[in-house]
């Protein structure tokens, strides 16, 4: 619609200027037959010719109100004005009046009718008032055409009808475009309102859709951080007995020493420096016990937090230290390699699950192979560009073929028990604090190494 009042618009100027700049001297000519060939006839052509293409707009606005109209269709459409115009031209150098006419009423008949018709389909998907009026105007319209078409085809074959000759009829026709005229103009304007209130309605839909979709992500948010919980209370039933068996030695010494520590109390030759061991000792084991709480606890911390510096490193190191039982219990080295002081910025519970689900998912690989030296090695690093790298590499199975187009994939697991939320989960946190996770299998089916990147300075972007 916009394209076809641009185009109307341009034809009606350049019909407009041909006027008032060459028209001064068409006084003595009645019909556009007899204009000599001048630049003002060209202009007036070619404003009826821009102004007949947009016309041919709008049975295909009509159509596109259904379903999508294809480039090519539009310039099939269009190429058929062309020929047309041709046409018009040639007859009108060489006819007269009424041999024009009879050809553009036949146009317009078509092109009406092709209206119609796609009004009419149109209206039986998306009824509305405004159709029904421009179906009932097109219907008036093309019975007046067809009445002139019959009467000049009547006129030109006989000279004459009910007694009005060929000038007769040629003049009453031009003075009849005053109600034409009208009638054009009252179509057009109800092409306009209906257009102006689809337009409307689909602003309207477009506004609610945008609401819709902050919605849908808002609840997306809510949904993987419901996903993060999940994943890590799934991962505790892995951690209970390793963290059972580290809690229990802790409490055995505690026992232990404070049974020798009653036994001198109840001794009369003891002294205060004999219970210094005992009691160190005691309060020794407490501080690892309470050390392994307080690590425990930040790994299923969900509240609200802001991105802080952090040592990534002493983090690592903290993970490690709660997987000590499924380590030593898999018969596996860990070997670190851990090279960064410097704090990074991050989302210290968040970054903390993407390192719980690499090394569990290290741990499992691990399991599954029968090897003797299970190794899983941890390196870390600051690259060129200066951005903290992790990498946490075994030397097990590695990934298959058929897994790894769909790795990184939500609900995607290779293992029976898997959720194939732990990869997809670890790659979107290291993406919300503008970093990358990627994998590479080692050479002869070393193993594979997760490779996690961090860019410095950058605050993560954590439900954006």
């Amino acid at each position: 619609m916009s394209l076809t009042s641009s185009m109307g618009l341009l034809g009606a100027i350049i019909v407009v200027i041909a006027f008032i700049f060459l028209g001064h001297e068409i006084d003595s000519y009645r019909f556009f037959e007899e204009l000599p060939d001048s630049a003002f006839k060209k202009m007036f052509f070619l404003g009826y010719f821009l102004f007949g293409l947009s016309m041919s707009f709008q049975p295909l606005y009509y159509k596109s109100l259904r379903k999508r109209v294809s480039k090519s269709f539009i310039l099939v459409s269009l190429g058929c004005v062309i020929p047309f115009f041709v046409l018009v031209w040639s007859v009108g150098k060489s006819g007269n009046y009424l041999d024009r006419a009879f050809f553009v009423y036949i146009f317009i008949v078509c092109l009406l009718s092709w209206m119609l018709v796609e009004v009419a389909n149109s209206n039986k998907q998306l009824p509305t008032i405004w159709f029904n009026l421009i179906r009932s105007t097109i219907l008036v319209f093309i019975g007046i055409f067809v009445i002139w078409l019959a009467i000049i085809l009547v006129t030109n074959r006989q000279g004459y009808i009910f007694g009005f000759t060929l000038l007769d009829i040629s003049q009453f026709d031009i003075s009849s475009r005053v109600l034409r005229g009208n009638l054009f103009i009252f179509l057009q304007l109800l092409i306009l309102m209906h257009w102006i209130e689809n337009f409307s309605y689909n602003a309207i839909q477009l506004k609610t859709r945008d609401k819709q979709v902050q919605g849908l992500l808002l609840e997306k948010d809510l949904l993987i951080e419901k996903l993060a919980n999940s994943s890590t209370l799934i991962e505790s039933g892995a951690l209970s007995a390793g963290l059972a068996h580290e809690l229990n030695q802790y409490l055995a010494r505690i026992e232990l020493n404070s049974d020798e520590a009653l036994q001198l109390i109840g001794q009369e030759s003891v002294k205060p420096e004999d219970l210094k061991q005992p009691l160190g000792n005691i309060l020794k084991a407490n501080h690892l016990a309470a050390k392994l709480i307080l690590s425990l606890k930040k790994l299923f911390n969900r509240g609200e937090e802001s991105p802080s510096l952090c040592s990534i490193d002493d983090l690592i190191r903290e993970i490690v230290s709660l997987y000590s039982g499924r380590i030593q219990k898999s018969h596996i080295q860990i070997e670190f390699d851990l090279q960064v002081i410097d704090r990074q910025s991050i989302w210290e519970s968040l970054f903390r699950q993407v390192v719980v689900n690499l090394l569990s998912n290290a741990i499992d690989a691990l399991d599954t192979s029968s090897q003797n030296n299970k190794v899983i090695q941890i390196h870390s690093r600051i690259n060129e560009q200066g951005y903290y790298c992790l990498a946490i590499t075994d030397n097990g199975p590695g990934i298959h073929g058929q897994q790894e187009a769909k790795l990184f994939n939500l609900f995607a697991t290779s293992k029976s028990t898997g959720t194939g939320v732990g990869l997809w989960l670890s790659r979107y946190i290291v993406e919300r604090h503008q970093g990358s996770l990627i994998y590479k299998n080692l050479p002869d089916n070393g193993g594979v190494s997760f490779i996690v990147t961090i860019p410095p300075g950058l605050k993560p972007k954590w439900g954006s």
